[in-house]
Formats: C-alpha cells, sequence, structure tokens
C-alpha cells in the first residue's frame, strides 16, 4: 500500500430541465431589458434612451454569456494518504473546496438508495454528484464535531474506491464485506 498515492476524479454535473429552463431565463432577460430601452426611447423621443440601449445590449449579451457558462458545474475529487478532498468547479474559472475529510473517519459508506436515505437524518449533506438521484453515487456518513452527523453524496469510479477501501476502519471494512457493497 503506498501512501502517498494520488486518485483524482473529475466528474461533471448532470445537465437537467432546470439547466435549459435558467439558460432560457436568462436569455430572455437579457433581451428584455435593452428591448424596453429601446421602446421607451421611441415613445419619449430621446434619442440618447437608444444609444445607451445598444451599450446595454452588449453589456447584456456578456452577462448573459458569463452567467449562462457559470451554470457548467464540475467536481474534483482528490484522494492522497487516506484524504478525500472535494472541489467544485464553476465555469473553470472558479474552484470552491467542498469538504477535505480523513476516510478513516467514515462512520458508514454505502451505495445511495433512496430508502436507505429516507431512515437517515443528517445534520449537514454535501452534495458533488453528476446526478442528483443515482444507483452509480455512493453516501460516505461521518460526525463533525461543528455540524454533527454529516454525509457526503458523491459518483467515485472504481480507481477511487479501490484506493479508498484500505483507509476504512477495520469496523466499516467487515460491514462492507457483509453487505458485498464494494
Amino acid at each position: 500500500m503506498d501512501n502517498n498515492l494520488l486518485v483524482e476524479q473529475v466528474v461533471p454535473r448532470e445537465r437537467t430541465a432546470k439547466y435549459g429552463i435558467s439558460i432560457a431565463v436568462i436569455i430572455l432577460i437579457a433581451l428584455t431589458i435593452p428591448t424596453v430601452l429601446i421602446v421607451v426611447a421611441e415613445i419619449t423621443k430621446i434619442a440618447y434612451l437608444a444609444i445607451i440601449a445598444m451599450f446595454l445590449l452588449l453589456f447584456c449579451i456578456y452577462g448573459a454569456w458569463y452567467f449562462i457558462t457559470s451554470l457548467k458545474i464540475e467536481y474534483e475529487y482528490a484522494f492522497l494518504s487516506s484524504t478525500l478532498r472535494i472541489d467544485k468547479i464553476i465555469a473553470k474559472r472558479r474552484r470552491r473546496g467542498i469538504i477535505k475529510i480523513d476516510t478513516k473517519k467514515f462512520d458508514d459508506f454505502f451505495r445511495y438508495d433512496d430508502k436507505e436515505m429516507g431512515k437517515r437524518r443528517f445534520n449537514k449533506v454535501y452534495r458533488a454528484s453528476s446526478k442528483e438521484f443515482s444507483e452509480d453515487n455512493y453516501v460516505a456518513c461521518f460526525h463533525d464535531e461543528a455540524k454533527g452527523k454529516c454525509a457526503i453524496i458523491f459518483t467515485p469510479n472504481d480507481d477511487l474506491l479501490k484506493a479508498m477501501k484500505p483507509y476504512f476502519s477495520n469496523e466499516l471494512r467487515k460491514q462492507l464485506f457483509v453487505k458485498k457493497e464494494l
């Protein structure tokens, strides 16, 4: 077992109907604002309002592009020396750390199941999966002193699961062996 094994995985978030609706709303707003200003300029016969509307149109096009590209979300899982770090990457422009945790602290680890999740109560759930409700997702449960009982929902590949498995506690490994989860 190599203690300096680095396993990384990037998981793009799936585009859903909400994504499409968000794009439509952004485009609608970006086109409506300058159009209203042009109509007001025509009604009031104030020429400089039309010029302002043209500059506003350019600004709205840039703003729409910025907000639409900001909807592209990816999650990066990095596992090194028993530590799992999950970052949220927004439009490949910004990175925000979601969580960094030692996998030895996991109390439970199981494949995502709606029924199983319905039985459990968590104070904080970190969502970093490609699809919201998928059988490809796994749930890692742990206790945090500040937040209480927490869970991470994520979509690791086989390499990441294989790298994490030796660092689970003995009790958790026995439990997973009985469940035949991994």
